[in-house]
């Protein structure tokens, strides 16, 4: 039993769908960039009972967030199979374009820190958990997230690839860490030993791709970094994530 708690799933997904289950996993989370991908991660939701939507819109495409935006937003996130307010948060490395080439400028700060904020309230009034994307030098987004409240109902950092402090503070808070294959992949030492001191209760699995079956090689690593069997890592973390999106 394995889970993927962000992918992408754009268009026609049955076969990587049914690659992800045959692979053993139990439930995958489809996340928003924007509102027309959210629109299409709530397709796909209704299409494959192993899928649940997310609606959000990205810090990358914090320039497209307007009153009409979260109008749609609010909309969507009202369908039964939508389980969260994903993707959101804040990052000050870069951006992908709208023809996916990366660029170091980045959103205007401000113009991030309102899109977050008003989508967090968003989640607040639909009791809907969020995960973030974090690509800050600080712990500003955990400042957020105590700030606002959301901690009541649910929050996870996705694609976490801090450090040991930060996920100790992530832990002591009640905000999950979403460990993905890229990031794990890559190993850097501060971020693995993060891994290894965060106690598997508090981890959850992701691809952040088109190709959720991935997750089972997260699975392993964390299993190896931990000194247990994947298909532990793959139980406990399910676990957490059906907790958190109240399934």
């Amino acid at each position: 039993m394995y889970s993927e708690s962000h992918c992408h799933l754009r268009g026609p997904n049955k076969e990587s769908v049914l690659k992800a289950e045959e692979a053993g996993l139990t439930l995958i989370l489809a996340a928003g960039i924007d509102v027309e991908s959210s629109a299409e991660a709530v397709s796909v939701a209704n299409q494959h009972g192993s899928v649940k939507g997310c609606v959000g819109i990205h810090p990358w495409r914090a320039d497209t967030f307007n009153p009409e935006a979260i109008e749609k937003l609010r909309e969507l996130s009202q369908d039964p199979e939508v389980v969260a307010i994903s993707e959101i948060g804040l990052d000050y490395v870069g951006r992908r374009t709208a023809e996916w080439e990366f660029t170091e400028e980045y959103v205007d700060p401000e113009i991030q820190r309102t899109s977050l904020r008003e989508q967090i309230a968003l989640a607040i009034e639909r009791r809907l958990p969020v995960l973030v994307h974090d690509r800050t030098p600080t712990e500003e987004v955990l400042d957020i997230l105590e700030e606002t409240g959301i901690l009541k109902i649910g929050a996870a950092i996705h694609g976490f690839s801090k450090g040991p402090d930060y996920a100790r503070r992530c832990v002591e808070m009640g905000v999950y860490l979403s460990i993905g294959k890229r990031t794990i992949e890559q190993g850097e030492e501060h971020f693995l030993e993060a891994v290894r001191q965060t106690p598997l209760e508090w981890l959850l699995t992701e691809t952040d791709s088109g190709d959720p079956a991935g997750v089972v090689s997260v699975a392993e690593s964390i299993a190896e970094l931990k000194g247990v069997s994947k298909e532990e890592v793959g139980r406990v973390t399910t676990e957490n994530l059906k907790r958190l999106v109240r399934l």
